[in-house]
Order: structure tokens, then C-alpha cells, then sequence
């Protein structure tokens, strides 16, 4: 117990608190009760020790301002075991104890008490001196009831003055609290004096701070009375000493009892007996805590009670339910609270006896502070409604306007300019986002415009749940900002960019490949050259870029040189405009910013893997934690677009029909439908996906394996390497394959070697292997990792392996899953799909950091092996045959020189076998024009015998064509697609080409027999020389052919030993030795074809594609062979390049191998194949969903996949200019929040 309420000898002092008993009478602690029963006799007299107190003593005067139950308790003295007991109504005070019991007050009430104190006399005995021991009834010691007896009283007369003065609200009391203070210290200070000649004080003005003055006091007609005035309360407590005299003989009444403990005395006396009731004192701490629980019931009641009412006076800005809840919740804590009182009098009763623990006490105390209706759960349920109800009343004061109508507010503005400010009991909650936004409207509403209107739109009125507050901006009805605070706070933060208007090229321009994202200190002239700033257009918002080839700046605007930009950064030194810089300056800040920070990815599979699919779930993965926040997006991302097949079964009934649904995403003329079996990517695309200030651009290609044949597979090859051709690093080479390929395939096979075979072997080092759909292997790369490693192992000497850091495996089926959804389809088993999320995502992080820790490989090394590998395999056939030509030219020649060295020959016959035949061609005139075919496979490149190398149509596709409307030698003549030849169709009958590829010719080339002279032979005879002469020069001139003959074949010989040397060495494999199996297969499903009616034509072709590569391997084979290694130095790419142009420099057969050069010619429309896309989570895309409702309601929306928005009807939105225009002309205030 606290030392207030005991001595040394273990007495304890009790406040009388309106109990008048005399000395002796027992009392029970347990209950803080006084006994009936007596220690003293009845006719027992006693010594009583007695101190009277001077009249002119001042009274004793305390006071707080605080109206809790432990303030009160102070004020009065009162321990925290007598304040338990008062609590738990084991006592009922009276007199001035009676203000105890008043209701405590609630929130804007400033309260003061003062307690008044006059103290008249001092009276107690000794019950162990003799005198009064015969007085004493030992008998009384027995009572099992009682623990103490009076054996002091302090007399006089105490009171309690309560103070009240009844605030609006809290600005309210700040106002007026020093005033209350003030009065009240001045009316302290007039009580403490000395009433019979102290000043009176001012009278108190209740205009000025109305009171409520109440008088608690032991004088019985006193106690409770209203007071008008300080004055008269000061008044009436000057006439206590006047009223201790007449009315108490001079004493008063009981203030303070001191209580002797009977278990001391029976130890004075030496009683064999333990005397007294067996007491356990509570700890302070304990009932210190339980006070607190007290005052924070009741604090907690009186504020939900006066919350409630101004809820309900207020009703049309809080709902209905919320006001129900209240009402609730109010019935509750009361029950509550009564629940408390009855089992803490009964607690504390059981641990003062010992019947129970104090840990009684600690549990009863736990189990009421932390539940559902416990005070500190409640106190503040109704703050922030109240909060909005007073932002509402001050913002329709300013002239904002409230409506909570299920119409659109769209139909409330019409066409009228106006700022909607959307709330919600759940946006209350956000306390950043709703202060913001407070603040905001409020300033706006301080700056309005005549124009403009302004709307609270409460979304709780018409049943919806909004994540948090928003303004939106509307001009003339349409939407020009749906998040005024966000795109504010967004703007403040940016550093921007603009160009002169005239100077702005926004038409279609084809962009430079070679890129930077401008990232440089801010060239203004007060501005810190060392802070790095990240440049945005001020129109489109998006990060410029500047291009090093043309001295442009590019955004999604369009254009602009570099010199016609001005500046404005975001620090505080720019000034807030923008600034003209030194171009110069900004021209070499410009051309030295480093890479953006870009990662190039190459994703390359065979037929059906899904790339494409692949590549939009990993745009998605990238931008999404979780499939909740993407199926939370208003549209799907996606860059490529794809298809694909799901099935909706009706599994309660067995017999109903299964039914398949084709979800679309996106469109182009790039992707054909995969869905349905066919090769869905037709070229080569890439997408740079921008994510903040990274760029990953994806390579998707053509799957290699294409279901129209090899010859597609390796023009898709061309194709990607003409793509690639346009970039200088390669930072990653995913290799794509399904997990549930459990043995090598044909196709399987192929496909991996004929990838491998186009790589240069450097790039080995950034090669990895991603598995798809590998939620069905538990996220592992399944049945396919075997026969993988298999063949990873064949070429383990150029760095291939299948470690975690090479191996990923992702599940697209999360994104079809989001796909389907976002198609109105809701497939089943939702949270396996969270999980393959989750993990997609993890793998597609992983993949990313890793392929950015690898030194990129240059690009330019597998292009010009591939280059080097195309010139080789274009000269091998003709090598090989010009080899075989050069012999037979030999033996001819040197039977000639047989001929020519008998002596038999004439002049004559010498003259006649001089002259060497050779096949020529020449023009021959057709009847009717005739349609042929421009493809490489339908001509050839012959030599006319003259040295001049022309085209041979050799298939003629309409020998006979009967069009007039066709232009002759045009290629792709529009009148060409009614020819006969096409049936209506793109494609021709006969040689399966596009009609693009065709044209009209009115000649056709016919091989004859011509005669060539020999000059130095025909200039001899025209001299008459002799016969003998003639011989010697003719055998001198075939002599000196042979050897040009033999160097020329040596040359070429070497050559080619030399191009086998170098694919060996710079290939990861030289040639893929599957196609032989592959093309065998493909053959035998077309002979299948064939023998029932196919075309024969496709059959023809892939045999024509076996015997070529039959030789090619064959002659790269034994040109590969290791003698040559060691005896030629292995050539690089530039060495190939150089070799091939002294074969084309050769002066008897160049020319021939030339004409046969298959150039890759594509324009520079065809290799910047990039189609950018932008991942914008910041604030535009983080629309509020309350705002996109106030246009969007009952509203029939179009949205665009691509944007990744919607657009209304009646809320179009606006142009960038417009909402430029209006975000340049909010004032900048400073926010003051709510």
C-alpha cells in the first residue's frame, strides 16, 4: 500500500469520505468497511488525546485539471486500496466524497476541482495504556470480520468545487484553456487567503466563459448545490469556519479516520491467540493498473456516446451501417464495463482474504484491456468519421457540393469544368493519401474559380469500397487527370524537357537503333554538375532518349534536334522554368552518356515451345509481384500478340459437351494463329520492354523447326541474324524447350543442333536454358533434362552445361490464366496458378541478374561466323564443280596439244582446230507473253558465253499467258494475280511461290554452239605465217592456259580447306548432322502425301535439300580434317571476307563463282524490327479505383489492351497538351493537412 494510508506502525489513515462512527469501531480492510460492533464497552469510559487547530489557520486547497478517477483520488487523498474499493462500490462515499461519484465528462469539456479543506481539531487514545484498557470489550478481538479500529479522528470541514466549461470542439478549447487556467488560479489563490479580509474577486462574466459550478461538501445542505459564480463559491466556502462553530460546537465533521490493526495489539498484549481477520494487501501496481482500466471505460463510454450523437445529428454525411455499428458497439462496451465492475468486487474481495492469488487480478485486467470491445479498440472508431463529417460541413461552407447519388457523377458535371473529390470510409484509413487530398481541396476550394465546380463524391453512399481519397479533374466533362495530389506530387519530382513547337517532328519516323535514355546533370546555369538527372518530356511524360547518329531527341511525341530544347530540373536552384542552354554544352554532355542500362536477350526454340506466350507472361512477371496485382490491373499487358485454347467442362454433368474457348491476345500481321498447329511468329521482332529507366529488350524469333519446311527454317535464320545485325551486345541467348520431352526426338534433336550450329562460340558463355510449362515437373526441368544433358555433353569443350545458373523454369500458365480472365474467363484451381506466379517471377528476376552479370557477347562475332558460314556453303557446290571443270578445260587442252604437234596437219586443219567451241545463249522470241517465277529456286545464273552473266527462267509457270494487262519484265505486276497460274489464290500452282514473285517475259533463253578465236592465232595467220609458227604458238598459249588452269584450282582447293578449318574452330558445331534424320522424316510424310494425290512438288524439294546437304557435309568433312589445321593459319572474319574476294578476283573462273554469291540485301525498314513498349507503374497507371469510377459507372467501355486504359464515352480523355496547360497553372501552395 502506498504510504499515504499507513505508518510505521503499521496504522492506516481512511478518508472519511461522509462516514461518522466513533472511536473504537472496528473495521474490516478487505471491504474498506467500518463494523457495527465496537473494541470499547458501551459504558466504557476513555483518555482521549485532543489538538485544536487556530481559527486563523487558511484552509488547505488543492487542485487538478484533470477529471480521471486517479486525479480525483489524488485530490482527495485517497490511496489506490481505498480507490480500488470506491471502484469496485464496496463504498459508497458521501459528504464531499459524493463528487466521486459523479459521471465522468467527455472529450471538450476543460474541467477543474478544487478541494477545500478546514481542519478544526486532532483527537486519538492509546489502547495500551492502563486508564483505558478497562474500557476495552477483549471479546471484540474475537470478531473474524474485523482487521482494524478507530483510534483517531481528524475533524473539520471539507468540500469540493467542480469547475466545467463546455468546449465545441478541440480548436475550440486550445482557444479558451490559458482563459480557464487563469480564472481558475485566480479563484485558488482567493480561497487560500484569508477570508475575512481578503479582496474580493472581479465577478465572473458567463458571456465571456460560461461555467458550471458545482459544490461537493460535508455539510449535508451544501453538498451537491449549483453555484452561479466563482464569487459565491468563493463566498460560501469563507463561511466553513463560521458553520464549524455554530453548527459543531466548534469541531465539524470526520475527515479522516487512523485505524489501529488488531493483530499488532494482540502481539502487545502477548495473546496466545492470533487476533484479527487474516488480510494480503493488493499491490499499488496492480490496482494502479485497474484504476487506469477504469478511467479508460469510462473515458471511452462518455466519447462514443457524444461521438454517436454527432453522428446522428449529422446522419446525411455518415452511413446508416456505420452508425448501427456504433450504436452497437456502445451497448457492448457498457456490458462490458458492468461485466468488469462486478468481477473485480468480487476478485479483489477473494485476494484481500486470501481465498485467491493477486494474479487473479493481473488476468482480469488481461482479459478486459485487449479484446474486440475493450476501450482501446473502441475510443477511436469514430474519429475519422467525425473527421470527414467536419471536413464535409467546412468544404460546403466554402462552397464544395456533397452528393452520394448512384448516378454517375459524370451525369452531375455534364459539361462543365469541375474537381471531384472522391471519399470513403476506407479511404479514411490511409491517413497519407486522405490528409493529401484534404489539404488539396481545401486550397482549391481557397483559390476557386466561377467556373469551376466542386464535388465531394461519397462513394459509402452508394455501396462501394474505394482504396483511398482521390481528386479527379474534369474540363467540359472530360477527364483530364484522374489523381490530381499523385500526378502533383509526381511532377514535382521530375526533371523535364521541351522543344520549341515549329521544331517538333511528330509524324512516323523511324528511330536509330543505337539509343541512350538521357541521363545527365542538369546543364542550367545555377545548376549542380555533379547531380545526375533523369530527363522526361514535358508533354508525353515519358524519359527522352538521344540518338547518336542524328543528334535527335526522341520521345513518344515524336522528334527534335538536340539544339532546341530547354531545360527544368527539380532542385530548387533551377528556378522553376525552363531554360535555353549552351548547345555545345549540351551537345558533349549528350555524346558522353554511357549505355542505359539495357539488357539484349535472344529467345530461340523450336516450333511450339511457346515463345511468344513466354515473352508476354515475362513482360508481366517483371511488372507484377503477384497474380492478385496484375488481375487488379484495368487491362492485360501484354507486347506480342498470341493465342491460345482452353476447355470448360461441366464436370457435374458427365454427359454434357466439353466446351473450347479461343483467347485472343493482341493482333498483327507478324503472328499467325498458333492455336491451330501452324508456326505463329512469322520474323524476327523485338520488343524493348521499359521498366523505370532498364530496358530488356526480348529478340522473339521464328521457332526453328517451322511446320512449312526447312527451307522457311532457314530463311527464319537469315532473318534473325539480320535482326541481330543491328545491335552490338548480346547480354543472354534463352534457349527455350518443353519440360516433357523424354526422349531425343527428330524434331527435338534438329532443332537444339540446328540453334547450336548458327552460334559463334563465344557466345556459349551467355547461353541458358529456359523449361516452360513446368508446373507439371514441380517447377524442375521434367523429362527433358535428360536427353538435354545428352546432347550438352557432345559439346562440353565450348563451356554448354545445364548448372542452376544456365537452368530456369517457368510456368506461362499464370499468364494464360490472367489472360482467360481478363477475356471474361475464370478458369478453375486459382491458387496453383498464385503459386506458378510466384515462382515465374522468382525464375524471371534470376534470369534477368544473371544474364546482366555476363560480359555481353559481341554481337558481331556470330554474325560474320554466320556470314563467313553462308559464303562457304554458297561456293562450295560451285567450287566443287568448277574444280571438276578446270580438269576437264586441262585434258581438253592437253589433247589439243596432242593434235597440234602432228606434223601431218595442214595450215588448214590447224586453222580449223584453232578455234574453240563453247556453248552460248541467246534470246528467242515468244509468241504470247509467258508468266515465270523470280525465285532463286526456279532460275539460273548462266554465263551468255560472252563474259556476261544473265537469268534462265527454267520454270515457266503459264507458258502461254493470255493477260494484256500486264506489264512485261515487272515484277509483282498488280495484273499478275488473275493469271491462271495462281487460281485465284496468293500462291502459284507450279512452283508454290507468291505471285509477288512473278512477272511476264516475252523471250525466252536457248543454248547454241559458238566458236571462239584464238587472237595471237588468227593476228600469225593474217601475217601468213608459216604452219610451224602457228603450232608453237598455239601449244605456248594452251601451255600457259593449263598452268593459269592448275594455280586457279589450287587456289580454290586451299580456300576451301582453309573455310573448314575456320568453322571448326569458331562454331559450336560446324554443320547439324540431325538434318539428314530430320529431312527423312519430313520426306516420309510427304511421300504419304503424295500417294494419295498430294502435290509432288514439296517432295521434290526436300529431296533436292537432302543431296545438297549431303554434300555439303561431305566436302566440309574433308576439308575439316586435322592436316589442315596445322598447315594453314585459321582464319578470322575478316580473313574469310578477304579470302572470298581473291576467289572472286580469279581471272578464269571468279566471275562463275560470283555469279553464284547469294547476297543478303534487306533494307534498313526490315531490320529495325523494334516495337517498343512502356511499363508504367507510376502515378498514371496507379489509378485510383473510386476515381476511374466517377467516369466509369454503368458506363459501356471499349478499353485498348495495348494502353492498358479505358475510355468512356462521355470522358474521352483529354490531349497531353491539355492536361500540360492545367498542371502548369495550379498554384503552389503549401499543404496544410486535415
Amino acid at each position: 500500500m502506498y504510504v499515504l494510508n499507513t505508518n510505521k506502525n503499521g496504522q492506516l489513515s481512511r478518508p472519511a469520505l461522509g462516514e461518522h462512527v466513533p472511536f473504537g469501531t472496528l473495521y474490516d480492510a478487505r471491504t474498506d468497511k467500518f463494523l457495527s460492533q465496537s473494541l470499547l464497552k458501551k459504558d466504557g469510559q476513555i483518555s482521549k488525546e485532543s489538538s485544536s487547530v487556530p481559527r486563523d489557520r487558511p484552509p488547505e486547497v488543492k487542485i487538478v485539471f484533470s477529471d480521471s478517477y486517479q486525479s480525483r483520488f489524488d485530490l482527495m487523498d485517497i490511496g489506490p486500496d481505498l480507490g480500488a474499493s470506491i471502484l469496485a462500490r464496496l463504498v459508497e462515499p458521501k459528504g464531499a466524497g459524493a463528487y466521486l461519484n459523479t459521471p465522468q465528462q467527455g472529450e471538450g469539456i476543460l474541467h477543474a476541482a478544487i478541494h477545500h479543506k478546514v481542519v478544526s481539531s486532532r483527537e486519538k487514545f492509546n489502547v495500551t495504556r492502563y486508564r483505558n484498557q478497562a474500557a476495552v470489550d477483549w471479546e471484540a478481538l474475537t470478531n473474524p470480520s474485523a482487521t482494524h479500529f478507530v483510534v483517531g479522528i481528524e475533524w473539520g470541514v471539507q468540500s469540493i468545487v467542480s469547475i466545467k466549461h463546455p468546449a465545441n470542439n478541440s480548436d475550440a478549447i486550445q482557444g479558451v484553456e490559458d482563459q480557464f487556467k487563469t480564472e481558475i488560479s485566480e479563484f485558488q489563490s482567493a480561497v487560500e487567503t484569508d477570508f475575512s479580509t481578503a479582496p474580493e474577486t472581479p465577478p465572473h462574466s458567463p458571456v465571456d466563459m460560461p461555467l458550471e459550478i458545482t459544490m461537493y461538501s460535508d455539510i449535508p445542505t451544501e453538498s451537491a448545490a449549483l453555484v452561479d459564480s466563482l464569487e459565491k463559491a468563493r463566498s460560501q466556502l469563507s463561511l466553513v469556519p463560521t458553520h464549524i462553530e455554530k453548527e459543531y460546537s466548534n469541531v465539524g465533521r470526520p475527515i479522516m479516520y487512523t485505524l489501529f490493526p488488531i493483530h499488532v495489539l494482540g502481539l502487545m498484549i502477548e495473546s496466545e491467540d492470533v487476533l484479527g481477520a487474516s488480510m494480503t494487501p493488493v499491490s499499488s501496481e496492480i490496482e494502479s493498473r485497474l484504476i487506469y482500466l477504469f478511467d479508460q471505460f469510462s473515458q471511452c463510454y462518455q466519447k462514443l456516446r457524444k461521438d454517436y450523437e454527432y453522428i446522428s445529428q449529422h446522419k446525411k454525411y455518415c452511413s446508416e451501417r456505420f452508425r448501427t455499428e456504433v450504436e452497437t458497439k456502445i451497448a457492448k462496451l457498457l456490458s462490458a464495463m458492468q461485466d468488469f465492475e462486478q468481477q473485480y468486487a468480487e476478485a479483489l474481495t477473494k485476494v484481500r482474504s486470501g481465498v485467491e492469488k493477486e494474479s487473479i487480478l493481473e488476468n482480469l485486467y488481461d482479459a478486459h484491456i485487449n479484446n474486440e470491445v475493450s476501450p482501446g479498440t473502441l475510443i477511436n472508431m469514430a474519429d475519422l468519421q467525425i473527421a470527414k463529417i467536419k471536413f464535409i460541413l467546412d468544404a460546403t461552407t466554402l462552397g464544395a457540393t456533397y452528393i452520394d447519388s448512384e448516378d454517375p457523377v459524370i451525369d452531375y458535371i455534364g459539361n462543365k469544368d469541375a474537381y471531384v473529390f472522391s471519399i470513403s470510409d476506407t479511404a479514411l484509413n490511409d491517413s497519407r493519401s486522405w490528409n493529401g487530398n484534404a489539404s488539396l481541396f481545401r486550397n482549391l476550394l481557397d483559390h476557386k474559380k466561377l467556373d469551376t465546380i466542386y464535388v465531394i463524391s461519397d462513394d459509402d453512399g452508394v455501396g462501394h469500397v474505394s482504396s483511398g481519397a482521390c481528386i479527379s479533374y474534369y474540363e467540359k466533362g472530360d477527364i483530364v487527370s484522374e489523381d490530381v495530389l499523385e500526378e502533383q506530387n509526381w511532377l514535382a519530382k521530375q526533371c523535364f524537357v521541351q522543344c520549341a513547337a515549329d521544331s517538333l517532328e511528330s509524324q512516323a519516323v523511324q528511330r536509330p537503333l543505337k539509343r541512350r535514355l538521357i541521363t545527365m546533370p542538369c546543364p542550367g546555369q545555377n545548376c549542380s554538375r555533379s547531380r545526375i538527372c533523369e530527363w522526361k518530356c514535358s508533354k508525353c511524360r515519358t524519359p527522352v532518349e538521344f540518338g547518336y547518329t542524328d543528334k535527335y531527341i526522341y520521345c513518344d511525341c515524336g522528334r527534335s534536334l538536340y539544339e532546341n530544347f530547354s531545360f527544368k530540373c527539380d532542385h530548387s536552384s533551377h528556378g522553376g522554368i525552363y531554360e535555353k542552354c549552351y548547345s555545345q554544352h549540351v551537345l558533349s554532355q549528350l555524346k558522353n552518356l554511357g549505355d542505359s542500362e539495357n539488357v539484349n536477350i535472344l529467345i530461340l526454340g523450336e516450333t511450339g515451345v511457346g515463345k511468344s506466350t513466354f515473352i508476354n507472361a515475362f513482360v508481366n512477371y517483371l511488372t507484377f509481384k503477384t497474380l492478385d496485382e496484375a488481375k487488379a490491373e484495368e487491362a492485360l499487358n501484354w507486347v506480342i500478340p498470341c493465342s491460345f485454347s482452353t476447355q470448360i467442362m461441366d464436370r457435374s454433368r458427365p454427359d454434357g459437351a466439353i466446351e473450347q474457348l479461343k483467347i485472343k491476345v493482341g493482333t498483327s500481321d507478324d503472328e499467325h494463329d498458333g492455336s491451330k498447329g501452324a508456326s505463329a511468329t512469322q520474323r524476327t521482332t523485338v520488343y524493348p520492354v521499359t521498366i523505370g529507366n532498364r530496358t530488356i529488350r526480348l529478340i522473339d524469333t521464328p521457332g526453328i523447326g517451322d511446320t512449312r519446311g526447312i527451307q522457311y527454317d532457314k530463311k527464319n535464320m537469315a532473318d534473325i541474324l539480320t535482326t541481330l545485325s543491328s545491335y552490338d551486345d548480346l547480354h543472354g541467348i534463352l534457349i527455350l524447350v518443353k519440360s516433357n520431352n523424354a526422349r531425343l526426338t527428330v524434331t527435338f534433336n534438329f532443332c537444339m543442333k540446328e540453334l547450336l550450329t548458327h552460334l559463334h562460340r563465344s557466345a556459349a558463355n551467355n547461353m541458358a536454358f529456359g523449361f516452360t510449362n513446368t508446373r507439371i515437373s514441380n517447377y524442375t526441368p521434367g523429362d527433358t533434362f535428360g536427353p538435354l544433358s545428352t546432347l550438352i555433353q557432345n559439346h562440353s569443350d565450348v563451356g554448354l552445361s545445364l548448372t542452376t545458373h544456365t537452368t530456369y523454369c517457368f510456368d506461362s500458365e499464370s499468364f494464360r490464366y490472367l489472360a482467360a480472365f481478363k477475356n471474361g474467363v475464370t478458369m478453375e484451381n486459382e491458387e496453383d496458378f498464385r503459386r506458378s506466379w510466384k515462382h515465374s517471377r522468382m525464375e524471371t528476376l534470376r534470369l534477368v541478374d544473371y544474364f546482366k552479370s555476363k560480359t555481353p557477347h559481341k554481337v558481331q562475332s556470330t554474325i560474320s561466323l554466320n556470314g563467313a558460314r553462308q559464303l562457304i556453303a554458297s561456293l562450295t557446290k560451285p567450287m566443287a564443280e568448277i574444280s571438276a571443270l578446270i580438269k576437264a578445260n586441262i585434258a581438253m587442252s592437253e589433247d589439243k596439244i596432242k593434235e597440234m604437234t602432228n606434223t601431218r596437219v595442214t595450215g588448214e586443219k590447224l586453222r580449223e582446230r584453232l578455234h574453240i567451241e563453247k556453248m552460248h545463249l541467246r534470246s528467242k522470241q515468244l509468241e504470247m507473253p509467258r508468266t515465270v517465277c523470280k525465285d532463286k529456286d526456279c532460275i539460273d545464273l548462266r554465263d551468255d558465253g560472252g563474259g556476261v552473266v544473265v537469268t534462265v527462267y527454267k520454270t515457266h509457270c503459264h507458258p502461254e499467258c493470255y493477260l494484256d494487262n500486264v506489264q512485261v519484265d515487272q515484277v509483282a505486276h498488280p495484273g499478275l494475280i488473275g493469271c491462271a497460274a495462281f487460281g485465284g489464290s496468293n500462291y502459284c500452282n507450279r512452283c508454290g511461290h507468291h505471285w509477288q514473285n512473278h512477272l511476264h517475259v516475252l523471250f525466252e533463253l536457248e543454248e547454241y554452239l559458238a566458236t571462239v578465236k584464238d587472237t595471237e592465232v588468227e593476228r600469225q595467220l593474217q601475217a601468213n605465217a608459216n604452219d610451224v609458227i602457228l603450232r608453237e604458238a598455239a601449244i605456248q598459249g594452251l601451255n600457259k592456259l593449263i598452268a593459269e588452269y592448275k594455280e586457279e584450282h589450287s587456289i580454290i582447293q586451299k580456300a576451301s580447306a582453309r573455310f573448314g578449318v575456320f568453322l571448326k574452330k569458331y562454331s559450336i558445331t560446324p554443320y547439324n548432322d540431325a538434318t539428314l534424320e530430320y529431312l527423312d522424316m519430313l520426306i516420309r510424310e510427304e511421300e504419304m502425301k503424295v500417294q494419295v494425290g498430294g502435290n509432288r512438288k514439296r517432295l521434290d524439294d526436300l529431296l533436292e535439300d537432302r543431296r545438297a546437304h549431303e554434300e555439303l557435309v561431305d566436302i566440309l568433312t574433308r576439308n575439316m580434317d586435322n592436316k589442315y589445321e596445322l598447315q594453314y593459319q585459321v582464319l578470322n572474319e575478316a580473313g574469310v571476307e578477304n579470302l572470298v574476294s581473291q576467289l572472286y578476283a580469279l581471272h578464269h573462273f571468279g566471275a562463275n563463282l560470283q555469279a553464284v554469291k547469294n547476297t543478303i540485301s534487306t533494307a534498313h525498314q526490315a531490320t529495325n524490327r523494334e516495337r517498343p513498349y512502356r511499363v508504367n507503374r507510376g502515378w498514371s497507371s496507379m489509378i485510383t479505383r473510386h476515381a476511374r469510377r466517377a467516369t466509369v459507372d454503368r458506363l459501356s467501355m471499349n478499353s485498348n489492351p495495348r494502353d492498358g486504359s479505358a475510355s468512356p464515352p462521355k470522358a474521352r480523355r483529354r490531349t497531353r497538351e491539355t492536361v500540360r496547360k492545367f498542371f502548369e497553372g495550379l498554384p503552389s501552395w503549401p499543404l496544410k493537412h486535415y
